[in-house]
């Protein structure tokens, strides 16, 4: 299935997860909350693919910001998809814009996020210009 980027960049992962029934809330719908974790679980998945590991590494992207805007409810049970976009790199920052959606309707989005990942230091927690190999992840 092709999957049209939210905003202009570069799409970098793709994820598909099962909604969990432990994630709805009282109304019968995904607590709010949980939407975090999913967008959380994609980014974390794609840095591990591309090698932006804490554990051996210097140096590595933290959330810097997150906002979302839920678009319609997702209701157990359902497939997601989860998709990153990479915006434009700055010095020592980049933009990543997510959807998570029904995996077997794409057209159904449930919402959309927008995080800002600050490239850091690990040690003393100060940023850091992006490396080559990060910048060509995101070109």
């Amino acid at each position: 299935m092709s999957v049209e980027p939210p905003h202009p960049g570069r799409l970098v992962h793709v994820e598909r997860m099962r909604m969990r029934w432990g994630d709805m809330d009282a109304l019968g719908h995904m607590n709010n909350t949980i939407y975090f974790r999913y967008f959380e679980q994609a980014r974390i998945s794609w840095f591990d693919a591309i090698g932006a590991d804490y554990k051996t590494l210097p140096e590595g992207p933290i959330l810097g910001s997150i906002n979302c805007r839920f678009v319609i409810p997702a209701v157990y049970p359902c497939e997601l998809e989860v998709t990153l976009v990479a915006g434009q790199p700055r010095r020592s920052a980049f933009p990543l814009y997510s959807e998570l959606r029904d995996a077997t309707a794409a057209e159904k989005v449930y919402a959309r996020c927008e995080a800002m990942m600050v490239w850091i230091d690990l040690a003393d927690g100060k940023s850091r210009p992006l490396p080559e190999w990060m910048r060509s992840q995101l070109a």
